[in-house]
């Protein structure tokens, strides 16, 4: 395979590396068959658990592996992106319709409250002022009789 490597196209930096780690899992895996092939007994419980054993290894090299973790992330990071070019999306498309955003119905909602406490201060105020006038008519009222 080192001889093709050489003659390979321009796609050989994205794909070379897959190459290597395949690569390399056939062979572990090839090693691991032939350890595991050298201790089969007779016993058809010993041979299950030595299969399970070798496949678990397999497996866990595989997932452990650089690249396997790198292709992860990569699809991870792809998935954020293409969430968050939906929401940027979904957004445009309310701004252009008119349509409320989750934000807009938020920021009215906190202007309403706003208004609703300098609404209520207000009346504070007022009752206030409503209650002095009362007090001075009661005592001109008692002070007349």
């Amino acid at each position: 395979m080192s001889d093709n490597s050489e003659h390979l196209n321009p796609v050989d930096p994205v794909v070379k590396p897959f190459v290597d780690f395949w690569s390399s899992y056939i062979q572990q895996a090839n090693e691991a068959t032939e350890a595991w092939l050298g201790k089969v007994d007779a016993d058809p419980k010993a041979w299950q658990q030595n299969w399970f054993q070798t496949v678990s290894k397999s497996m866990d090299a595989y997932l452990r592996s650089p690249v396997f973790l790198q292709a992860m992330k990569h699809n991870a990071d792809l998935v954020i992106k293409a969430k968050e070019q939906a929401d940027d999306l979904s957004k445009e498309i309310a701004r252009n319709a008119n349509i409320p955003t989750t934000s807009d119905i938020s920021g009215l909602f906190e202007r309403f409250h706003s208004a609703e406490e300098v609404i209520l201060s207000r009346l504070d105020a007022m009752e206030e002022q409503l209650g002095a006038i009362q007090r001075r008519l009661d005592e001109n009222h008692e002070q007349q009789q």
